[in-house]
């Protein structure tokens, strides 16, 4: 689907031509643009001399913004020739969000997807990785990250043909920023954006 920079995911659909319907064949063309609100209560409670704006990525497929990292960095992996579906096994350490955003991706396209995560993390997306098809593998909360980072190591030098995507330095986790996420505040706001602020859990989104 050509899409407009900026304009990736629902608008795409929108502005499509073809006779005249507007319905995505499969859920990754969902991904992406997202709509912003204005936050009037919130301002006015804390005093806030501005107009504070929300986005909302809650209407993401899986309700993240990590859906978005997800899907560019299986599609740059896909570009440079780094991975094949039926033949490739992605790997990754996750605590759950952008997990699930691979493991509907890696559905769809037809690879094997192996979650490393620490036991009693969030039961809840554990059993929506394995309902998404995922694979998942848990570690001892004990170790924290670093039994996940031992666990994929393990899985790269025991399996053939693994991929790690590689999250927290994998340069198109932040890339999907750039090029969907910011274009569309930039545009939605009638490009007037003076101070910009994230949560930020790998860190992904802000990365440079």
């Amino acid at each position: 689907m050509e899409e407009e920079q900026g304009r990736r995911g629902i608008p795409s659909l929108l502005n499509s031509s073809s006779l005249n319907e507007h319905i995505a064949t499969d859920i990754t063309q969902l991904v992406g643009w997202t709509p912003l609100i204005e936050l009037n209560r919130i301002a006015r409670i804390d005093g806030v001399n501005a107009r504070i704006v929300g986005k909302l990525e809650s209407y993401q497929p899986l309700c993240f913004v990590k859906d978005r990292s997800a899907l560019r960095m299986i599609e740059d992996a896909e570009e440079n020739g780094l991975i094949s579906p039926g033949v490739t096994t992605l790997v990754e350490p996750t605590s759950g969000n952008l997990g699930l955003g691979v493991a509907y991706n890696a559905l769809l396209r037809g690879y094997r997807f192996i979650a490393v995560m620490p036991a009693g993390y969030s039961l809840d997306k554990q059993m929506l990785l394995r309902y998404l098809g995922a694979e998942v593998i848990l570690t001892d909360p004990t170790l924290g990250f670093q039994g996940q980072v031992n666990k994929v190591e393990h899985l790269k030098n025991d399996m053939p043909n693994v991929h790690v995507l590689d999250q927290f330095k994998n340069a198109a986790n932040p890339e999907a920023h750039f090029i969907w996420t910011g274009p569309e505040i930039w545009k939605d706001t009638a490009d007037k954006v003076d101070i910009f602020v994230a949560g930020s859990g790998t860190g992904g989104t802000v990365q440079v």
